[in-house]
């Protein structure tokens, strides 16, 4: 979105209120304002769920989010975080926002602002390896990280995503729809092995990898920010998304080469860390989920080259001497109970 000073007014945001009424100095005392700070941006919206300001207050600048949901368990991650070392001058060789402040009652966080460009941008400045090499640190730091906070991602709820993408792209073209279901259904009757859950970022675009420049010993200092839905589950889960978002931004031509740059560098990177297989499911439906992201601002045929090339990846896909799908989600989701709608919405995938 483009970056605004003006702030909505938004019922389900009660953080987002009492700044609107009161001021942030009194909503976050913690950060000790003063006179208050002397600029507010809204950089991040999405409607009834959360928000995203920029503060500057003299030299300092910092991120404030504003949830409509709990935001404890996130403020717990990034404390978690800071402790094995992801914070500044930290062991970890990478770093995300450290937690200035959270006001539990309002679901309101402060988080130090990370300077430095996001892979995005690096790519379309002529950056493309070095925006792969920092994706690739990044998950090589974040696959030895000992946190275990956040919920299980895995198999089964990928598949669920995919569900809900195919109607979401049926709804806006049928033809469309068609080609979506098609790459769910082998999706579903051709799941990858279950890995080791690690830490996930789980939207690890390249606009959320930032390059926090060189530091003694180190060649390049990756940082990831918005944690939102984070969690439990593969690696390949979040080196797929990532990829997913280079194939978005080689459908520009101007940042083509870069964006397969990039690419090359990371698939380089991460072997030994990644498996080729799962690589290529996790893929196939990042593909379709962020086909469906994208109707919400362009056309049909715009997000029809996405879910092509998840066809592509799963002809690729060989199926595993494994247990029959079905079982496999079944067993995902038994971290909790299975909802009705979620067994019968896995069931439509299979038949």
């Amino acid at each position: 979105m483009k970056p605004t000073t003006e702030l909505p007014d938004d019922p389900a945001l009660p953080g987002l209120l009492a700044i609107r009424t009161v001021g942030l100095g009194r909503v976050v005392p913690a950060l000790e304002l003063g006179g208050g700070p002397e600029a507010i941006r809204l950089v991040g919206y999405t409607p009834g769920s959360r928000a995203t300001l920029e503060v500057r207050s003299g030299r300092r600048r910092f991120a404030l989010k504003a949830y409509a949901h709990d935001a404890e368990p996130e403020a717990a991650l990034y404390q978690a975080l800071a402790a094995a070392g992801f914070g500044e001058g930290g062991r970890a060789g990478a770093r995300v926002p450290p937690l200035l402040a959270w006001e539990p009652s309002l679901q309101v966080l402060a988080l130090g602002w990370l300077e430095g460009p996001p892979a995005r941008q690096l790519i379309r400045e002529g950056q493309g390896r070095r925006a792969g090499e920092m994706a690739a640190r990044w998950l090589w730091s974040a696959a030895s990280a000992p946190v275990k906070l956040g919920p299980t991602v895995g198999v089964a709820q990928v598949l669920l995503q995919a569900g809900k993408s195919v109607a979401q792209l049926a709804g806006a073209d049928r033809v469309l729809g068609a080609a979506a279901k098609a790459v769910a259904v082998a999706l579903a009757r051709q799941p990858p092995s279950e890995s080791t859950p690690r830490l996930v970022h789980g939207t690890l675009y390249a606009r959320h990898i930032l390059d926090l420049g060189d530091e003694p010993g180190e060649p390049g200092v990756p940082g990831v920010i918005d944690w939102q839905r984070f969690g439990q589950g593969p690696v390949e889960l979040d080196a797929a998304v990532f990829l997913a978002t280079l194939t978005r931004l080689r459908r520009h031509d101007e940042a083509a080469g870069e964006a397969s740059r990039a690419e090359e560098a990371f698939l380089t990177e991460t072997r030994g860390l990644v498996d080729p297989r799962a690589l290529r499911w996790h893929r196939a439906a990042a593909l379709l989920h962020l086909a469906s992201r994208l109707l919400r601002r362009d056309t049909a045929a715009a997000a029809r080259p996405l879910v092509d090339e998840a066809a592509q990846l799963t002809e690729r896909v060989t199926a595993a001497p494994r247990r029959a799908a079905l079982e496999l989600v079944l067993q995902a989701l038994s971290t909790r109970p299975a909802t009705p709608e979620e067994l019968d919405e896995i069931r439509r995938l299979l038949s």
